[in-house]
């Protein structure tokens, strides 16, 4: 029976995994030739020059015993050199009959990915603009109370209070959607900061009231020294006819405005405390509203913040799981590991192909700790 040349070409392929070094041409009778050689050349001990010279000699027999392999070996990597330029010439032809599909496969995936990613964008934008106007709104709420409750006076409490609960408690919560309780939290602060501000205007309004009250003492007090005096005056003139009895109402009457002047004088004191009091209340006070609006502030700041990093990671995400699933492409290199008679080389592959897989999988480690 003839054979076919498809029938030829299957009988002349042979696996390379079953070439063995031993069978090379330039490797063969060269064992027994080193070994025939350590046999002629045994071990010499120095004892004297004889000795010397020939421990010498069996040296250089040695050492050229070992450069005949070494030359050979040379020899054999120049061929194999030659044999691998043959297989990547036949590996490139057979790659270019896959690759410009390859390509054009590769380049339509692209396109469809980036038509993909503008609807998203799209969307995102859309999704974003929906997100600041509804955070504008509940935004122009919080500054406009706060502007409100920044101008209100004792007198107009009340009516700031029914324009707050009309405007700024009672609006449509369904307008906020999932942003609800973002407002509800801004109604809250709006409440705290109009009850400080009540609070500090209604404790202004008695400091008032009572420092009209010390004035209408002190009034008072002056009408009573006035009417001392003009006792005091009449007095002087019926002294001036009894003139013991005048000594003795005019020493009643110096004690009496020593005690109208210590009077007076405790009552101015009192006042100047009060004023210092309430001025220093007052500042305190003001100290304290600064400090709350700063922590209000400070806190919605960071809140900002935080969910800009948490919406950052995210996005980081897809980015990451590429660099992943990138560096796991490597382990598939690992799968087909070539079978290596020399069993010291063996192991040292292993122990490479060991550090890649522990640097790959360092790598992975890094990437899924990346923000």
């Amino acid at each position: 029976m003839t054979e076919t040349p498809t029938q030829e070409k299957v009988q002349n392929i042979f696996e390379i995994e079953k070439l063995q070094a031993t069978q090379l041409p330039e490797l063969q009778g060269l064992k027994e030739k080193q070994i025939q050689i350590v046999e002629e050349n045994p071990f010499v001990e120095i004892i004297d020059n004889k000795t010397f010279e020939d421990a010498k000699k069996s040296r250089t027999n040695l050492v050229s015993a070992r450069t005949e392999i070494q030359n050979q070996d040379k020899t054999i990597a120049s061929k194999i050199k030659k044999f691998r330029e043959m297989v990547a010439g036949v590996s490139a032809e057979l790659i270019a009959i896959t690759k410009p599909h390859e390509d054009k496969q590769q380049e339509e995936v692209r396109r469809w990915e980036a038509v993909k990613e503008k609807e998203r964008l799209e969307k995102q934008k859309l999704e974003d603009e929906r997100i600041s106007l509804i955070k504008g709104i509940i935004e122009g709420i919080y500054q406009e109370s706060l502007t409100k409750i920044d101008k209100m006076t004792f007198s107009t409490i009340e009516t700031v209070k029914s324009d707050l609960e009309e405007n700024a408690y009672q609006a449509e919560v369904e307008t906020f959607q999932e942003f609800e309780l973002d407002y509800m939290d801004k109604v809250n602060l709006i409440k705290s900061v109009f009850a400080a501000k009540e609070k500090q205007l209604s404790e202004i309004e008695a400091q008032r009231v009572e420092a009209e009250n010390l004035k209408a003492e002190r009034a008072k007090l002056e009408a009573d020294r006035k009417e001392l005096e003009a006792k005091q005056s009449a007095e002087n003139a019926r002294i001036a006819k009894e003139k013991e009895a005048a000594e003795a109402e005019q020493l009643r009457i110096q004690n009496a405005q020593k005690e109208a002047q210590a009077k007076i004088d405790a009552d101015r004191k009192e006042l100047e405390d009060e004023k210092n009091r309430i001025a220093k209340a007052e500042a305190d006070k003001k100290a304290k509203e600064e400090a709350d609006r700063l922590a209000v502030e400070k806190a919605e700041t960071d809140r900002i913040q935080a969910e800009s990093e948490a919406k950052r990671i995210e996005a980081l995400k897809p980015e990451k799981q590429k660099a992943i699933d990138y560096l796991n492409n490597f382990g598939k290199n690992f799968e087909d590991i070539p079978e290596i008679k020399d069993e010291k080389l063996a192991a040292e592959l292993a122990r490479c192909i060991d550090q890649i897989k522990d640097s790959v999988s360092d790598a992975i480690s890094t990437i899924n700790n990346f923000k």
